[in-house]
């Protein structure tokens, strides 16, 4: 690690208050720079597009040129619309709009003001900007993912925003809205907001960020921002026109390795490879092709471990419940959970995302995450500490909102900051069910933890194993009465099928035999895993074998979206046979394991040069499944959708026999395949571990890679890591160090990357499930 970064390290008493962000490393900090062609006031110097008017519960004061936004932050009443007992709701919206009569922006590719945000006492502030296009393709789109962006602001200090929408339809722009959401207020801050606006303009620069496709055709060099670890193989893709290139030592400036500069063209499109594979030796280094010249990056052992604290960081700013220093204070005591005349306060854990809901289940998964990555570093024993305590508090989140009966509280939809105060209408009510799934999950995390805290806490250990063997005794109970559970859109389990099931069994199974070595959970698994294997692909019924179907019929394939539990499949498989490994059917698990490794190389070069790990196969008739449809979209309907999903189908690579590759899953509202490319990495990452497969191991490395850079847009996607990281939809948390969106998506029915520069859920929405999912990915490549 960088001498730097270990100062902040300590600075933070190693992560006890959150880490600079650094934005004068972000892709945001060359914004002011570009060069402007030309530029129109909408509002200023004497000019304006149209009247300001204010809108929702704001009034508006006109100061010559600067406009005057107040509001009050809570209301006693819910806004109109809002659902009845405030489910995902705020307190209403303060806006500036600007309405006007249809005018083409395509002359403009940028829109550039200044405003200064009021509040007392606040910490974290944010402002949304948004378009009205009615032109030929009308923004905002249905699910209101296009046509706004959010920045993260300052207390009264002056902010220069700038947001790119290159490849935003504006053909017919009528509105121009900035608005904050009314969404309560953080302990020590004030009750009112004001925000001054001025210096509101559109403006076209020459060379706008790369948004849309796989190829970029200005000159560059996309790599991973972090570098790359010593063994594997080590490229960087772009657009070059020399003809070789040099690896360059950042501190002497010694050519320390020299290539010729391949030229690629696929169905893609053109790229120019810098291949420096067979270079191995630890250093930090810039690569150089002519006159191009990249950032520098690291060639490390240890190479993650810098951005593993960088997303532990995240984790803590995400806190629940918790005082996070500079982010708010302790919060949403007031989300509450009641079952048989019993309550208890769903505070603690983390929050799921940029709107500070609660899953029990994806806190459970950072748990299992935290503490798989705590195993892999007992030599660094300052992160280890660091680890297991992170750990521990969202374990005591999971352990304490059981019920103790089976059910547990789930979830809750919360956009606000509550007051805390017990009774009153702003109270959150948490979700209570007893279901199947859930309970074999927390079962496993905590056998796991279990199982990780002997020696360090052997009562706290002692405690979750004993939660462990009821919460598994009380899912065979309930799944023996109701199968697998109904769809709800507010779980984040919704689109677990009955293969999941089996598949989060088995892993339970073996981590309840590991830590407590009875013979039951030891055949629970056996039994289990052989319902699960009966939903494999073996062959000769598909072009491609080792994925998994929802169940024994194969009627359809196992898909995510947005969400992912790819990963289960082998997770279980690998722990069966690490904890029964003289079992005589460990043969056929390894069988299956070895199919599921080969059809992930079988899929893996269809983005080449890239080393994104497509989304997986689909069959054409899928999209004539309407009963499955919404188990996996949700907030869709499928009568609206069904042609849009033979569309995208029709977009996968023909595959034969009515099948068809994707490389992007099918989706319609939920969109971001950050969870998804990292899920399937961290099965290649077990398998390659299991079977000491280097070509298995390079595909776990590369969805890393990407995540640092090595993608179409050449951003880093994880806040702080490496260079070039751009800003996301972190809102009531703020910008954080270490966060992840949940991803790069598509535009439309293609099958094509699309990353615009509108900030915005879900794509650029920071997740704790991707986050997670990246730990997990990790701890596979500590050294």
């Amino acid at each position: 690690m960088r001498e730097e970064f270990r100062q902040e390290l300590r600075d933070s008493l190693y992560l006890h208050r959150p880490l600079p962000l650094h934005p004068e490393r972000s892709l945001e900090s060359k914004f002011p720079g570009k060069a402007v062609l030309a530029s129109k006031v909408l509002y200023g110097n004497g000019k304006a597009v149209a009247k300001p008017t204010a809108g929702g519960v704001a009034s508006l004061v006109c100061g010559g040129e600067v406009l005057t936004v107040r509001a009050p932050l809570r209301a006693n009443e819910w806004p109109e619309g809002a659902a009845p007992d405030g489910d995902y709701a705020n307190f209403g919206t303060a806006r500036l709009d600007f309405t006007f009569k249809a005018q083409d922006w395509r002359g403009y590719n940028r829109l550039r003001f200044w405003v200064r945000p009021r509040i007392r006492g606040a910490r974290i502030l944010h402002l949304n900007v948004a378009v009205v296009n009615r032109g030929e393709i009308p923004i905002p789109d249905p699910y209101f993912r296009e046509g706004a962006t959010v920045f993260d602001l300052k207390n009264n200090q002056w902010a220069e925003c700038i947001w790119e929408f290159a490849a935003m339809p504006r053909d017919a722009v009528c509105n121009l809205c900035f608005y904050v959401f009314c969404s309560g207020h953080d302990i020590c801050a004030g009750t009112e907001l004001e925000y001054d606006y001025r210096d509101i303009r559109l403006e076209r620069v020459a060379h706008p960020e790369h948004e849309h496709g796989w190829s970029d055709s200005e000159p560059c060099i996309h790599l991973s921002t972090v570098g790359y670890w010593p063994s594997g193989t080590k490229t960087a893709v772009g657009t070059v026109t020399a003809n070789r290139f040099e690896l360059v030592d950042a501190e002497s400036g010694a050519v320390v390795h020299s290539g010729e500069v391949q030229q690629l063209e696929n169905e893609r499109g053109r790229f120019s490879v810098l291949d420096f594979s067979c270079f191995s030796t630890p250093g930090r280094y810039y690569l150089r092709a002519g006159e191009q010249k990249s950032g520098c990056f690291e060639i490390e052992p240890d190479l993650a471990a810098e951005s593993l604290w960088k997303v532990v960081n995240f984790f803590f700013c995400e806190r629940c419940g918790f005082p996070v220093p500079g982010k708010h204070g302790i919060c949403h005591q007031d989300v509450l959970a009641n079952h048989k005349g019993e309550t208890i306060t769903f505070a603690g854990g983390w929050h799921d995302a940029g709107d500070v809901s609660q899953q029990a289940a994806q806190t459970g998964e950072v748990v299992q995450a935290l503490f798989e990555n705590a195993r892999r570093c007992a030599g660094d024993q300052m992160l280890y500490l660091r680890l297991m305590e992170e750990a521990q508090w969202g374990l005591d989140f999971i352990l304490r909102t059981r019920f103790g009966d089976g059910y547990r509280a789930t979830s809750a939809g919360a956009t606000r900051f509550t007051d805390n105060l017990m009774g009153n209408f702003d109270d959150v009510q948490a979700r209570v069910h007893n279901h199947a799934f859930e309970n074999f999950l927390f079962s496993g995390i905590e056998a796991y933890a279990a199982e990780t805290l002997k020696g360090y806490d052997d009562e706290l250990a002692s405690n979750a194993l004993h939660a462990a063997k009821e919460d598994f005794a009380f899912a065979r109970e309930k799944f023996a009465q109701t199968g697998v559970d109904p769809a709800n859109m507010f779980e984040h389990t919704y689109n677990s099928g009955l293969s999941q099931y089996y598949a989060v069994t088995v892993w339970a199974a073996s981590c309840l035999y590991a830590a407590s070595g009875e013979e039951v959970y030891a055949s629970a698994a056996r039994d289990t895993a052989k319902k699960l294997l009966a939903c494999q692909e073996q062959g000769p019924n598909a072009p491609l074998r080792g994925f998994f179907y929802r169940d024994e019929t194969h009627k359809t394939i196992v898909h995510f979206n947005h969400q992912s539990r790819e990963h289960q499949f082998m997770q279980a498989l690998d722990a069966l046979c690490r904890t029964q490994p003289d079992s005589p059917e460990k043969g056929t698990w390894e069988a299956a394991m070895a199919l599921y490794g080969g059809y992930l190389k079988a899929i893996a070069g269809n983005t080449a040069p890239y080393g994104m790990l497509p989304a997986g196969i689909h069959k054409l008739d899928e999209a004539g499944d309407a009963e499955t449809f919404p188990w996996l979209h949700v907030a869709c309907d499928y009568a609206k959708e069904a042609e849009n999903y033979r569309q995208q189908l029709a977009q996968g690579k023909p595959l034969g026999d009515g099948f068809v590759l994707r490389n992007f899953p099918v989706w319609f509202s939920f969109r971001g395949n950050t969870a998804v490319m990292l899920s399937m990495g961290k099965a290649a990452s077990l398998l390659g571990r299991y079977f000491d497969d280097e070509e298995l191991l390079q595909l776990g490395r590369e969805q890393m890679y990407w995540m640092w850079g090595k993608n179409p847009f050449g951003q880093s996607l994880i806040y702080g890591a490496g260079e070039n990281y751009c800003r996301q939809y972190g809102v009531l948390c703020g910008e954080c160090v270490g966060e992840i969106p949940v991803g790069v998506e598509t535009y439309g029915n293609e099958d094509v990357p699309y990353w615009p520069q509108n900030n915005n859920a879900t794509f650029r929405e920071v997740w704790v499930g991707a986050a997670s999912h990246w730990l997990l990915l990790c701890a596979d490549y500590r050294k």
